[in-house]
């Protein structure tokens, strides 16, 4: 049974601009470890950040729950690639305890990006 679904849409340029001004700092606050070793360096680092942004969006939108102070912390949510290169969502913290509480037993990701627009579709079930 589906229990909630989120969608993003987020400007790669809005990305860029915000990595050029904060760099490392937004960089840290956002994205875990893992996300920005997947993404850094590449040539569409951008677009690939600007895909994972909008995944933590349409997850939180999912749940029902906002991110920043009143809901979940923007890197308890992780998105990056199974072994195939498939987009998988992984929660930690605050996010996995609302996920546990809410019965959520499957995660599905899409992202897509095209024209300097990343959009994310997240199906979250019980």
């Amino acid at each position: 049974m589906i229990y909630g679904i989120g969608v993003d849409l987020v400007k790669v340029a809005r990305i860029a601009a915000v990595l050029a001004r904060h760099g490392d700092r937004f960089l840290n606050r956002i994205f875990t470890p893992l996300e920005i070793h997947h993404c850094r360096g590449k040539v569409r680092a951008a677009s690939m950040l600007a895909m994972r942004f909008a995944a933590k969006e349409a997850f939180s939108k999912a749940l029902g729950v906002g991110l920043r102070k009143e809901g979940i912390r923007w890197r308890e949510v992780e998105v990056v690639p199974d072994p195939r290169g498939k987009p998988e969502i992984l929660v930690t913290g605050r996010a996995a305890q609302l996920c546990e509480e809410a019965g959520i037993k499957g995660m599905h990701l899409t992202l897509t990006d095209e024209n300097d627009q990343a959009l994310a579709v997240v199906v979250l079930e019980r």
